[in-house]
């Protein structure tokens, strides 16, 4: 009964996750005030932090997919049969394509059925830093020979 406690305090905590994120995902995605901001990562370029809201819904489901295969494993690690590892594996792959579906939303706002209604007309974060990099140059003489004329 005692190897049952670490295992249950992990899918409280990783239950929370889900229900906060899935929360905040479904706010976002009605465009309602009361969506908490998401501060997670590792940068303070609000671009960076708006891209990861844009990629909400993803997130929300790549975790989802994460805890559901995480369980199911541990579930077949107690001997409940090769099913339930089969249903953990299954989930575990499929929660690649959320994770790569939330970093191409939130670099390029891309694909838009994804991205929250009222954020589909943002750029992503890799268009933001590319148009903000090309602005800091020095403009270039273009359609002028080499003495200047």
């Amino acid at each position: 009964m005692a190897h049952l406690v670490p295992d249950t305090v992990a899918a409280v905590v990783a239950g929370g996750m889900n229900v906060f994120l899935v929360r905040a995902a479904w706010l976002h995605w009605t465009g309602s005030g009361r969506a908490p901001d998401l501060y997670f990562g590792y940068s303070w370029n609000p671009s960076v932090m708006r891209g990861h809201e844009r990629g909400i819904v993803a997130l929300a489901a790549w975790l989802v997919c994460l805890t559901v295969a995480v369980a199911a494993i541990a579930v077949a690690a107690d001997g409940a049969g090769p099913a339930a590892f089969d249903v953990g594996a299954v989930f575990l792959l499929g929660s690649y394509p959320w994770l790569l579906l939330h970093v191409t939303i939130a670099w390029f706002n891309w694909p838009k059925v994804l991205v929250p209604p009222h954020m589909r007309g943002e750029t992503g974060s890799v268009t933001e830093w590319w148009r903000h990099r090309r602005g800091r140059r020095a403009p270039r003489d273009k359609g002028r020979g080499r003495d200047g004329r």
